[in-house]
């Protein structure tokens, strides 16, 4: 006997992951070669070697298509456990500069920028699903770093996380040469937790900022 509590049965055959990630690969490289507005549903199925009714059963449109496709260029940090504040900012801020700096993703971002006035629907969905997301994973260290003392509570966090993310953007987006170096995100953090952290006139235990503390 059937109750309202059963789970309902999945229909039709699961989603085949390697289909899916030839999808997204063939989106990729034909968004690097002509950007979104010559990017058609019809070239990423022939690219991937699908019909269109495969490639319309995943995505309905190549708005979704696109954004769910850069959003595997995002790459996640990777930090240890217990990792202290500043060692959390530069390892979110390398991987910002791994994904933003590699070939694909050089020739995506500047067309995905051009687009942004005549596709304001593709930048929202970018922004929501890709862009807000990171920006709250730099929001919740910068509170650790309030918490801690280190990041004075006054602090605008979202022009914070502007200072910390801009410079990495600019330099492997628009000024690519020479690219940033292994030193170039622990530099980043290092000179603006200085101006991040607590003023001698603020009150508690904390006037300022030393590496030590930070790491």
């Amino acid at each position: 006997m059937t109750t309202t509590s059963e789970a309902p049965r999945q229909l039709g055959r699961p989603r085949d992951p390697k289909l899916d990630a030839a999808l997204i690969d063939a989106t990729l490289h034909l968004l690097a070669d002509a950007g979104y507005s010559a990017l058609t549903m019809e070239a990423v199925a022939a690219a991937a070697g699908v019909g269109k009714a495969t490639l319309y059963r995943r995505w309905s449109g190549k708005e979704q298509l696109v954004v769910d496709a850069i959003a595997t260029l995002v790459e996640p940090a990777e930090t240890p456990a217990g990792a202290g504040v500043r060692h959390e900012l530069v390892a979110m801020l390398e991987a910002v500069g791994r994904k933003s700096g590699s070939s694909l993703a050089g020739k995506i971002f500047p067309r995905l920028i051009g687009e942004s006035a005549a596709s304001p629907e593709l930048m929202r969905r970018y922004r929501a699903q890709v862009l807000d997301p990171r920006r709250e994973r730099f929001r919740a260290v910068l509170l650790r770093g309030v918490a801690e003392g280190l990041v004075r509570a006054d602090l605008d966090l979202d022009y914070a996380i502007d200072l910390l993310v801009g410079p990495m953007a600019y330099r492997n987006l628009i000024r690519s040469d020479p690219p940033p170096g292994p030193d170039f995100a622990p530099r980043v953090v290092d000179d603006l937790l200085v101006a991040f952290a607590p003023r001698t006139t603020d009150p508690g235990p904390d006037t300022g900022t030393t590496k030590e503390q930070l790491a």
